[in-house]
């Protein structure tokens, strides 16, 4: 009798439920690290199990502890083909239909191989009939930027979150910034190291530049979306707008400056 062979293991995953969470250690009460939500692929480093593995996301490259069951194994052709052309979801929150199936996906979503209407993933084709954008096919300018930005209002803070349902400060920017084209790191440190065109006065920023914020041992911390009129996106107990000038982040309701600015950064090529 010859000997039985074993099915090899697929190394590719992909996120097809509405939002995953990554954790630091392969334990569901472990600290939540991100999240990768519908639509994105990652790769697996090690298993510790049938359930656990240590992935790094294709997106932002973070890695960390997933729960194998909330994700699904896909070919390295099937890898290739979702991790390099997809367009992204620009609607809040989109119910997707397939024959008796339904599920929602939310803003900044992957949608693999979309051409309009459909998309395509391990399960089979979908049907998204709201607003979408070809990742890296268009560079919004400033009013499309703010519109985006403006989505994301109300989003409530939680560390390590990563949807528009919840979300932490550095979320925040990378999702706006997904949908409008551009891929953004996932930490303040690797932001830190991005290559921003440096704009020094508040009155020549534009929706969609990034403005950093230091703290008292002049350290930055903080960062958020500039808007029009002398406003910013920023995430506190959840993303709110708040005026925004030379000193930095003015909160209305205590009426005391709650950020003090550093600078402004725009991305390049980023259409003024």
């Amino acid at each position: 009798m010859g000997r039985k062979v074993k099915l090899q293991q697929s190394d590719y995953l992909m996120c097809d439920l509405s939002l995953v969470a990554l954790y630091t250690k392969p334990s569901e009460g472990s600290p939540l690290v991100s999240q990768i939500l519908f639509g994105e692929t990652a790769q697996i480093i090690s298993r510790k199990n049938k359930q656990w593995a240590k992935i790094i996301t294709d997106f932002d490259g973070t890695e960390a502890w997933a729960d194998l069951r909330q994700l699904s194994e896909i070919t390295p052709e099937m890898h290739k083909k979702f991790s390099g052309n997809f367009s992204v979801a620009l609607e809040v929150c989109q119910v997707l239909m397939n024959n008796d199936v339904s599920f929602p996906v939310l803003i900044a979503s992957s949608l693999p191989e979309y051409d309009g209407m459909v998309f395509k993933t391990a399960a089979g084709k979908y049907v998204y009939s709201g607003q979408a954008s070809g990742f890296q096919e268009v560079k919004f300018g400033p009013e499309i930027m703010e519109k985006l930005s403006r989505r994301f209002v109300n989003a409530p803070f939680i560390h390590g979150g990563r949807s528009v349902f919840g979300l932490d400060k550095i979320a925040l920017v990378q999702l706006i910034y997904k949908c409008a084209g551009f891929a953004l790191p996932r930490t303040l440190e690797q932001m830190l190291k991005f290559d921003f065109d440096i704009i020094h006065f508040t009155e020549q920023a534009s929706p969609g530049d990034i403005a950093f914020f230091i703290n008292k041992n002049e350290e930055i911390d903080h960062l958020g979306v500039v808007l029009s009129d002398g406003q910013v996106l920023h995430v506190a107990e959840k993303a709110r707008i708040d005026k925004l000038d030379h000193e930095g982040i003015y909160n209305r309701e205590t009426k005391k400056y709650s950020h003090k600015l550093r600078y402004i950064g725009r991305v390049p090529h980023l259409t003024p």
